[in-house]
């Protein structure tokens, strides 16, 4: 079982504690190892220093001492003299001397031999310059070698070459390396253990708000942290205590709105229910208040064509009444003056004949045109265009109108005839208000009907006052009309939209133009009953 003051030590020992420390450790062990790279080479090259300075006096003392002796090949003064320096410097392990001429001269500790110049060591630019450093024998014994030329009054006598024993040096290099590991082992030693409070001093508090907010985020929302410093952390402490506070008030706001919104639902959900309950009977109202407006609209639209139809009598009649009128004064003054006779009367009585059965027969017409009809049939589209030209014939020769048509006579449409004859009626009949408000001197009314790609394209144009951009959005809107008070129902094309697009399947479309108006109806060619 963890002591309880190991498990107090241990409490901050997070992932955090461990990067914190690690990386205080890893900049410690650089630091040292910087250290070490830095300060090894230098005191290489301080003792290196060292032995080639050693080298250089020595090698001056002997060429000094044995100038004389080598210049006259006096070898026993050259040998005596070397031995004496070896004996008096333990350090130096052989000198050699190899003349430019002559046999060279290796002297040792343990004794000297003379050698032929090709046999010893030497390389041809050791003549003329001066080499040094550490090199290892056949043997692998490490030594450091100093090589000088030997001149006399400028002139290349030889070369020298002294060897050193490298013990001494190794013992100084292996004496470094100790104590730059009992400096490192002391530092870390030392600055470890600050490291440690140091990493435990910045992370204890950051793991104690860490835990503080784990249990916030479990719900504990009274969960607060005491860290008295006057740092950073100190100042996220307040701050973390700041913002649970306003986690709780937040918290109680939001239960008081879920319980509102809970009275809410529940009466909204009481409302729904009631509107379900009584869903069926509104829709079953509005569907018959739907119906009721329909047929008030076809009533209305029935009038207004009655009202057309009465309109268009009266003009078919005015030419036949004012000829019967003529009839019958002629025979009043034929009667008055004596000059009536059977022959003159009897066709005064066959002129009036013919009047009258005239009349009747623009009666019979305009009712075989108004005759209701709910049965669709394939129906001439020239011959239904005729029929309504036909109705208004009078009235646009009494306002002089000139009315042209360019159909092709074979095109075979399929639907209601009387429904499609009483769209392009009311098409006229508003071609016409139109050129007569706009007080054309040439008043003009086109119907253009062309075949397409199984379609056929009616055009209703006019040379009339055109429409107003303002409303012309709202023209097929039911009870709009821009026509004055009393002239106008506003329901004419709203019911031809309605059949051209819902009982014929084709499209109505206002088009504006440069000099007029343009209404447009586009319908598809069958010869069988279109579905939707």
């Amino acid at each position: 079982m963890t002591p309880p003051w190991l498990s107090v030590r241990l409490l901050p020992a997070n992932r955090m504690f461990f990067r914190v420390f690690g990386v205080f450790g890893s900049l410690l062990l650089a630091m040292t190892i910087l250290y070490g790279l830095l300060i090894i080479p230098l005191q290489r090259d301080s003792l290196l220093k060292v032995l080639y300075s050693q080298a250089t006096t020595v090698s001056r003392s002997i060429i000094q001492a044995s100038s004389d002796a080598m210049l006259t090949d006096d070898f026993g003064f050259v040998v005596e003299h070397n031995l004496q320096v070896l004996q008096n410097n333990k350090s130096i392990q052989s000198v050699l001397i190899v003349p430019r001429r002559g046999s060279a001269l290796s002297i040792a500790t343990s004794g000297w031999e003379m050698l032929q110049t090709a046999a010893a060591p030497i390389k041809p630019a050791d003549y003329d310059v001066e080499s040094y450093g550490i090199v290892t024998s056949p043997e692998g014994n490490a030594r450091y070698r100093y090589i000088t030329p030997i001149r006399f009054s400028g002139v290349s006598w030889g070369v020298m070459q002294i060897d050193f024993d490298t013990s001494e040096y190794e013992a100084n290099i292996d004496e470094m390396y100790r104590q730059i590991a009992y400096i490192s082992l002391f530092t870390l030693l030392a600055i470890l253990p600050i490291g440690y409070f140091f990493a435990l001093w910045l992370t204890r508090p950051i793991a104690t708000i860490s835990q503080a907010a784990s249990r916030v985020a479990s719900g504990e929302l009274d969960t607060h942290v005491k860290i008295d410093r006057n740092d950073e952390i100190g100042d996220l402490s307040h701050s973390f205590n700041q913002m649970v506070q306003a986690l709780a008030e937040n918290r109680r706001q939001l239960e008081n709105v879920n319980l509102d919104l809970e009275i809410k639902v529940t009466e909204r959900t009481q409302e729904l229910d009631e509107l379900n309950r009584t869903l069926d009977q509104r829709v079953r109202d509005e569907v018959s208040k739907r119906k009721e407006q329909e047929q008030l609209l076809i009533h209305q639209s029935r009038l207004a064509a009655m009202g057309e139809m009465i309109g268009a009598i009266a003009h078919q009649w005015r030419q036949p009444l004012n000829a019967l009128s003529l009839v019958t004064q002629n025979m009043q003054m034929q009667y008055l003056t004596g000059q009536q006779t059977e022959e003159s009367m009897r066709a005064l009585q066959d002129k009036a004949q013919q009047l009258i059965q005239r009349m009747s027969q623009t009666i019979d017409e305009f009712r075989n045109f108004f005759k209701p009809s709910k049965h669709s049939e394939t129906f001439n589209l020239a011959q239904a265009i005729q029929a309504a030209a036909d109705i208004l014939e009078g009235m646009f020769k009494n306002h002089n109108i000139e009315l042209g048509m360019d159909c092709p006579s074979d095109i075979e449409l399929y639907g209601i005839p009387g429904e499609f004859s009483q769209v392009i009626l009311n098409l006229l009949g508003n071609a016409r208000d139109a050129v007569l408000t706009a007080n054309q001197p040439q008043p003009k009314i086109f119907i253009r009907a062309s075949l397409g790609q199984n379609q056929v394209q009616i055009d209703v144009e006019d040379n009339g006052t055109g429409f107003d951009p303002n409303t012309m959005h709202k023209i097929f809107e039911p009870y709009f009309t821009t026509k004055e008070e009393g002239k106008g129902t506003g329901i004419g094309l709203y019911m031809s939209k309605t059949i051209v697009e819902n009982n014929m399947h084709g499209n109505l479309e206002a088009i504006s133009m440069a000099n007029g108006a343009c209404m447009r109806i586009t319908l598809p060619i069958k010869t069988s009953p279109v579905t939707g």
